[in-house]
């Protein structure tokens, strides 16, 4: 009942009318939103445990263990992140990545609680970030719609998106043995467009209004991108848009 009348008091003062001086109808339009998005955090702050993300279902998890590999992005230990839900940021959540499924955990009163990916626009795990895109007829370049971690953002963006399978042997002893398989694809996207980089020439191909000094950028650095893939593409895309902004 208090958390109900605070709320109410809250969105009242919010959206009572004021005395302010005369400003324009663009910065009007920033005030406004800017004090209505901290208005609704203290509002999903108050709620606590009923808070919007934890509209989801429960996690189902696996009845059963991995002989290699783990299902789960860097470990399977919850860390404080923040997670952008509905629209709205969130500090200092429990989260958890299962990248094999493709999921977001949360954790409330024991409970893991399975966030509904439509309402997920990014989030963070220990420094890692990423972000949802739709892989539609606009996005063709991309493999499936999920979550794509941003290596770099700058004029142009570096995703990597993980790709975890299940493996199954048959042991005459210990019955099915599992483990995950990984592999990493990697894409650039330049403007509305996101284009698959599977090779150095697939990468010198996207550049190729600069291909001789992309190139030539490439052999003073050393970069060798079946060795360090991520490295080189972070790399020479940050170089790329220094050189053509």
């Amino acid at each position: 009942m208090i958390r109900r009348l605070f709320v109410f008091y809250l969105l009242t003062a919010f959206l009572s009318p004021v005395s302010v001086p005369a400003q324009s109808a663009a910065d009007d339009s920033t005030s406004y939103q800017s004090a209505y998005t901290h208005t609704l955090a203290v509002y999903y702050r108050q709620l606590g445990d009923q808070s919007p993300i934890y509209n989801g279902r429960l996690y189902p998890g696996y009845g059963f263990s991995f002989r290699e590999g783990i299902p789960y992005f860097l470990s399977g230990e919850f860390r404080q992140e923040s997670v952008v839900y509905d629209g709205m940021k969130f500090d200092n959540v429990p989260l958890l990545y299962d990248d094999l499924s493709g999921v977001i955990i949360s954790r409330d009163q024991g409970y893991w609680i399975q966030l509904i990916n439509e309402r997920v626009s990014s989030f963070t795990i220990s420094g890692h970030r990423f972000i949802r895109v739709l892989a539609d007829s606009l996005n063709n370049g991309l493999s499936a719609t999920g979550y794509y971690e941003v290596l770099y953002q700058g004029h142009s963006t570096v995703f990597k998106k993980t790709i975890k399978r299940i493996k199954e042997e048959l042991s005459p002893a210990e019955g099915i043995l599992r483990s995950i398989d990984q592999s990493d694809r990697y894409y650039i996207r330049m403007g509305k467009a996101y284009f698959p980089v599977k090779s150095k020439r697939e990468l010198l191909n996207i550049f190729s209004d600069h291909r001789k000094q992309v190139q030539q950028f490439m052999r003073k650095k050393k970069l060798r991108y079946r060795k360090a893939r991520a490295e080189t593409l972070i790399q020479v895309t940050a170089w790329y848009d220094q050189l053509t902004k």
